[in-house]
């Protein structure tokens, strides 16, 4: 309120009680008396004044005013104050103007404080309102009140912190707004206990339903990406059947096959069974980073709600966990992973073994028959030129660079696991080279003797070491806790293959 504001509400208060005292109401006070001098609380130093609670009653230009220190029971302050009101009230000689005063409700108030920081003021106003909020003999006349005279001093310690005043003012006004039902109800009724109880559950509930909201929220957004990943499952477990098929097939042509056939079909079986190694690992991974994902939105969720545990106990409501079905399903994905790569690999080296044996046993049967020799001559040298192209092919991807995490800067390592792995494949097979039974296999397997020594080492040694590295590293980095610790499990398993694959959702995540 302005000053011109304020004077002009001044001269028509006057003018109305110079009409009221000429046309007579039947009392000794044709006009009120004159306003008595006032001691205003806003005149003590503002650090003595945010230090206390006041109660006042301002009427027909009479006041009282009774403060105590800050922290004083306002129950009591307005016991106290009773008496002064009545006091004041006995003043006045017309019964009508006695009873009116008497009636009408004082307000509590925390005076102002330093313009400069008025957030000691607002938090003392706080804790006025809080009072009436939270006790149960509060009496909501004088809560409105008490609410429209804090707004006046408010308004008189407009200054440099305006705009924090207008924000908590604006948020007093809104709470004013949401006084319930319940709250009406007690104030009719004096403040029945039974229906404030009503309404702090509502407030509750309604509370808990923005968290629940939220946490329905974030794991709504998870859904195109869960949806994704199930897609993909379903496409890779529908094509087990054709995979097993084509081992099936190799089978059935190696049974057939020539010494000069054999070699082929082996190297089809180790890319046959290092394709079937790559194809789920982005799978296993989008798996792995959604359970990690819903987890940690879970126990946010929980963290957020645990307030509100007595709550929902004390009304037998349940604390449903959004996320347990869908991480078991992606769980489960993994799982039939790791079972088919185990039935695969079983496959493969079973074919593989197979494999030798009847080669052994073509070099047994041809014997020193020159006719024979002399047709596979030719088929010879082409299994021979083949075989060392994929060698040499396979011994240039071996070492190259894997791709790098954006952030951190460290290699993703499950591919060369599976490069690795799929050349070590292939030394049982160079084990039995010789040049009276497979001579078209031996330029191609010194190429890739020089590699399974180094094979081994990166698998047994190397590899290991760079994931417990990088895992201190992302440590210090502040990647996720749970997902490094499920790298550590694998490897204190020795489950190297499941290890480099939660390496890398790890590494992935922080990049996120």
């Amino acid at each position: 309120m302005t000053q011109t504001q304020k004077n002009m509400r001044r001269r028509v208060l006057g003018a109305l009680m110079l009409t009221l005292g000429a046309t007579g109401c039947g009392t000794s006070e044709s006009a009120p008396p004159p306003r008595e001098p006032r001691t205003p609380v806003a005149e003590m130093s503002p650090a003595l004044a945010s230090e206390q609670v006041c109660v006042e009653i301002f009427f027909w230009a009479k006041s009282r005013t009774l403060c105590k220190p800050r922290g004083s029971s306002i129950d009591s302050l307005l016991s106290e104050f009773k008496p002064t009101q009545e006091a004041l009230c006995d003043t006045f000689t017309d019964a009508e103007l006695r009873s009116q005063c008497k009636s009408k409700p004082p307000y509590v108030f925390a005076p102002a404080g330093d313009s400069a920081n008025p957030s000691i003021w607002v938090q003392r106003t706080e804790e006025v309102q809080g009072y009436f909020r939270m006790s149960i003999g509060a009496s909501m006349a004088i809560y409105e009140t008490s609410l429209e005279k804090m707004e006046s001093v408010g308004e008189d310690m407009v200054g440099p912190s305006q705009r924090e005043l207008d924000g908590r003012n604006k948020r007093r006004a809104d709470a004013r707004a949401r006084v319930g039902d319940g709250l009406k109800a007690r104030a009719t009724a004096e403040q029945r206990a039974a229906s404030a109880d009503l309404a702090t559950q509502r407030e509750t509930l309604e509370e808990y339903k923005h968290h629940f909201a939220s946490y329905q929220f974030a794991l709504e957004a998870l859904e195109p990406q869960v949806t994704t990943t199930l897609a993909a499952f379903v496409t890779y477990r529908d094509g087990e059947a054709a995979l097993f098929t084509q081992l099936e097939d190799i089978s059935t042509r190696a049974s057939a096959a020539t010494l000069a056939q054999l070699g082929a079909l082996q190297g089809e079986l180790v890319d046959l069974s290092r394709t079937e190694s790559q194809r789920p690992q982005q799978l296993q991974m989008d798996a792995r980073r959604l359970v990690h994902s819903m987890g940690q939105i879970h126990a946010r969720h929980l963290l957020a709600t645990e307030p509100f545990s007595s709550f929902l106990a004390r009304n037998n409501l349940p604390r449903v966990n959004l996320t347990e079905r869908s991480a078991i399903v992606l769980n489960n994905i993994s799982s039939y992973a790791d079972a088919r790569y185990a039935r695969v690999a079983t496959a493969v080296a079973k074919l593989l073994e197979g494999m030798r044996l009847r080669r052994g046993a073509l070099v047994t049967s041809q014997a020193n028959a020159a006719t024979r020799q002399t047709l596979a001559t030719a088929a010879t040298l082409k299994a021979s030129e083949a075989f060392l192209a994929n060698a040499n092919q396979r011994t240039t991807a071996l070492w190259q660079l894997p791709p790098r995490s954006t952030k951190l800067k460290y290699f993703f390592l499950a591919s060369k696991h599976v490069d690795f792995e799929s050349i070590l494949q292939l030394e049982p097979l160079c084990a039995n080279v010789s040049t009276t039974s497979t001579p078209w296999m031996e330029t191609g397997c010194i190429a890739l003797r020089r590699q399974f020594t180094s094979a081994r080492n990166y698998l047994n040694t190397t590899l290991p070491n760079m994931v417990r590295l990088n895992v201190t590293n992302m440590r210090r980095a502040g990647v996720s806790e749970a997902l490094l610790v499920d790298v550590e499990t694998h490897l204190n398993n020795a489950n190297l293959r499941q290890a480099v694959l939660a390496h890398d959702v790890a590494l992935r995540a922080s990049d996120l």
